[in-house]
């Protein structure tokens, strides 16, 4: 299959819908060789903070030489983007190989009466198998959904499992209380592996220490204060590493990477380096410093411009979205926001809402490209009734752009919500720059 072929393969069987389940998984890694019981893994689930966690790692140990696989949902603009390796996307030729070994493979299983994998499955066999065969020496794995029953979770026992916060989503598939969905979570944490917890809600709590406790799994708790901030400004924040114990020779460092929840996620990923430094892991603290300081992880409170501002986040979710609000307000007191909006309607709009009209000067609307995305016309008349604000209804992320004012050099011109938003708006940018 060419590049475009391999596209469309997996995209056909990402429309089935979510079908959560091991067995598929484990016979397509199984007819490819078992890939996956070879390598080294880092096991990332929660509701909020993967993304970012997953990225600070592969910057630390990509620096620290290591060969560092990471997969990572979705992508914002390229399905390349969801598979690396040492930070580098794989190529459209590696791509269309391994897709088709893996359709191969899928191939097979039908005939011998299995259920075709699904979409997410099939990624996620590819990134094993392109991980196995590129030889590296560690890979992170990002929870799609979940996690007991993620594809992600027919993995062996990785080196550390780590959880971050949780919150209420995907409540039909994973349950209605933070503790039932916790419990999920927990999963992945199997004997063997080291559990790295993010700062968690006590129901939440209870349910990753039961998990634990049932495996017996090790707990290094994540303590936020190792870290004590000196100053931030649009182009990073600087911190003091204060962990007796921790880290030899690390003190103070740069994070590219802005807001002030960045700091617990940080301190997540200095845990887990520790712990891999006491599995006899060999991180330099140039390494950390270096990754830290020169990392980008795109959509996530990032500047595309700077007079005016225009910066997206894919906050897509009520903690996410409180983040995003007391990082405008801690950089961009008292300046007009002009807000753009757009989400997918199982989310709970209401509640990201709350925190985000009471910023917004002026409000825009955008519907985000997936088929569970609250119109945009539809979120229009809900600000309009909820909260009786006038929200302007944009059908492209172009016409968005185009109505920004670039004479008004204070003003912010903020697009947050789904991924499936941002990342358009993201390449609509770029291509008007260009």
């Amino acid at each position: 299959m060419n590049l475009e072929e391999s596209l469309c393969y997996i995209e056909e069987n990402g429309k089935f819908g979510i079908k959560l389940g091991l067995e598929k998984i484990a016979a397509l890694l199984e007819e490819l060789g078992n890939p996956q019981e070879t390598l080294k893994f880092i096991h990332v689930a929660g509701t909020n903070g993967k993304g970012s966690v997953c990225h600070m790692l592969s910057a630390i140990l990509t620096k620290a030489g290591y060969i560092t696989g990471m997969y990572t949902s979705p992508a914002l603009e390229s399905f390349n983007e969801r598979i690396c390796l040492n930070d580098t996307c794989i190529d459209d030729q590696t791509l269309s190989e391994v897709a088709s070994r893996v359709r191969r493979a899928c191939d097979i299983l039908v005939a011998r009466g299995i259920e075709h994998p699904t979409g997410f499955e099939i990624e996620t066999a590819m990134a094993i198998l392109y991980f196995y065969e590129k030889q590296a020496d560690i890979c992170i794995m990002e929870v799609g959904m979940g996690g007991r029953l993620d594809a992600t979770n027919v993995i062996p026992a990785p080196l550390v499992a780590v959880i971050m916060g949780i919150d209420i989503d995907h409540a039909d598939y994973l349950g209605d209380t933070v503790g039932k969905i916790a419990a999920e979570k927990a999963a992945i944490i199997k004997a063997g592996s080291t559990a790295v917890v993010y700062p968690q809600r006590p129901e939440a709590w209870e349910s990753i220490a039961l998990a634990a406790e049932a495996v017996e799994a090790p707990v290094i708790h994540v303590a936020v204060e190792d870290l004590k901030p000196l100053g931030q400004s649009q182009w990073g924040q600087r911190f003091d590493y204060q962990r007796a114990g921790g880290i030899p020779g690390l003190k103070t460092f740069t994070l590219k990477l802005l807001g002030e929840h960045q700091q617990a996620n940080c301190a997540t990923v200095l845990t887990v380096i520790a712990l891999l430094l006491d599995k006899g892991f060999q991180i330099q603290p140039t390494a950390i410093e270096e990754g830290l300081s020169s990392m980008v992880f795109p959509g996530r409170f990032e500047f595309l411009n700077q007079e005016p501002v225009i910066l997206i986040d894919g906050a897509h979710n009520p903690d996410g979205i409180g983040s995003f609000a007391k990082n405008i307000q801690t950089y961009f007191p008292d300046r007009p926001i002009n807000l753009f909006f757009g989400m997918l309607a199982d989310k709970d709009i209401r509640k990201s809402l709350d925190l985000l009209i009471p910023l917004a000067t002026t409000i825009g609307t955008l519907t985000p490209d997936n088929e569970r995305a609250l119109p945009g016309e539809a979120m229009s008349e809900f600000i309009k009734s909820a909260y009786g604000r006038e929200a302007k209804v944009w059908d492209t992320p172009e016409d968005a752009l185009a109505s920004i004012d670039w004479t008004q050099k204070k003003a912010v011109n903020a697009f947050v919500g789904s991924l499936y938003m941002i990342g358009k708006v993201r390449t609509a940018y770029r291509h008007k720059k260009d």
